[in-house]
C-alpha cells in the first residue's frame, strides 16, 4: 500500500512545487515553475530510529482552529503527522498540510511544553480553495503546549492556554484488507460477498456475491473513522443470491463511518446515524481465492 500523503510530503518537500490540485488524488505531476520556500533550510525525510513520543505517534486530522470547526472532506483536509527526530532528544519532525501547501518543521516536547527549533519550511502556492491555509499557519506559530484529551484527540495550546488547534487521529487503517460480509442490517448473509479495501489507493474490489464489484473509497476527515464508498460499478450477471447482492450495494452506498470490532478480524460499517449496517470478518489469503 502507499505511504500516507503526509509521509510523502516529508520526502518531497524540497521539490514540491505543484499547485493545490496536486494535493487531490489525480496522479498529476506537480508544476515546478512558480514555487518558493518561506525560509532557507533543507527539508528531508525523517529517518527515525527511536520511538516517537506515544501521544503524537501517527497521522492527525486538524478538526478545529481557534474554536472554529474545520470542514473539508477529502484530500484537501488540513492535517499533521509526527515522527521522531533522532538528531536531538524529545524532538519531533512535524509534517503538515494546510489545505494548499506542505509544511515541515521540528518541535521539542518536554512534559506538556512545546518549543520550535526554527521556522517551518513550506512550499508557497496561491490557492483559491484553501480556506484554512492561513489559520493553520498562525495556529502552528502559536503552539506552546499540548493536552492529550484521549488516545485519539490532542489539543494544541498557546502560551496563554488557549486551544489554537484540535487534532483527531486518523485511525482508519483497521478497515484495510480482505473481508467477507457476514451480516447486512441484522440479516445473516449466505452469499459469498468478499471485498478488498485499500484506503491508501482509494479503491475497493471484490465479489458482491454474484458480480464483480469495483468502487472508490474516500476517507472523510471531517468525522472520526469517516469513510464513504463512491462510484460503485458491477458486472451484470443474474444469480440466485442477487437479492443479497443488491442489499449489499444499497448498504454500501449508505456507509458514513467504520468501527473496529473486538479484535482485528472484525469490523463494522455504519450509516450516518452511527447504526451498524454491515459486519465484516477478515479473510485469510486462502479464503479470499477459495469460493
Amino acid at each position: 500500500m502507499k505511504s500516507s500523503i503526509l509521509a510523502v510530503a516529508g520526502l518531497s518537500l524540497l521539490t514540491l512545487l505543484g499547485s493545490c490540485s496536486t494535493m487531490k488524488n489525480n496522479n498529476k505531476q506537480p508544476d515546478t515553475s512558480t514555487s518558493t520556500s518561506v525560509s532557507t533550510g533543507t527539508a528531508t525525510k525523517p529517518q527515525a530510529t527511536t520511538p516517537v513520543l506515544p501521544a503524537f505517534a501517527g497521522d492527525w486530522s486538524i478538526i478545529e482552529l481557534d474554536g472554529k470547526a474545520v470542514k473539508v472532506n477529502g484530500e484537501n483536509h488540513p492535517k499533521l503527522s509526527f515522527q521522531a527526530d533522532e538528531s536531538q532528544p524529545d524532538a519531533l519532525t512535524v509534517i503538515g498540510f494546510n489545505g494548499c501547501n506542505y509544511l515541515n518543521g521540528t518541535w521539542v516536547v518536554k512534559d506538556d511544553k512545546i518549543s520550535t527549533t526554527g521556522e517551518f519550511i513550506t512550499s508557497l502556492k496561491a490557492c483559491h480553495d484553501a480556506p484554512y491555509e492561513q489559520a493553520v499557519n498562525v495556529a502552528l506559530s502559536n503552539v506552546a503546549s499540548y493536552t492529550a484529551v484521549s488516545p485519539l484527540e490532542i489539543n494544541l495550546l498557546s502560551a496563554t492556554g488557549r486551544v489554537v488547534m484540535k487534532l483527531r487521529k486518523q485511525g482508519i487503517d483497521f478497515i484495510n484488507g480482505a473481508w467477507r460480509v457476514t451480516n447486512i442490517e441484522d440479516r445473516n448473509i449466505k452469499a459469498g460477498i468478499k471485498i478488498v479495501i485499500d484506503t491508501a489507493e482509494g479503491r475497493v474490489h471484490g465479489n458482491a456475491g454474484c458480480n464483480i464489484i469495483n468502487c472508490n473509497v474516500i476517507v472523510n476527515y471531517d468525522k472520526g473513522f469517516g469513510i464513504e464508498f463512491k462510484d460503485v460499478a458491477t458486472t451484470r450477471m443474474t444469480c440466485p443470491d442477487i437479492a443479497e447482492e443488491q442489499a449489499f450495494i444499497l448498504a454500501l452506498e449508505q456507509v458514513a463511518t467504520a468501527a473496529p470490532g473486538k479484535n482485528a478480524d472484525t469490523a463494522y460499517l455504519c450509516n450516518a446515524s452511527g447504526q451498524k449496517i454491515m459486519t465484516l470478518k477478515r479473510l485469510s489469503p486462502d479464503e479470499l481465492v477459495d469460493d
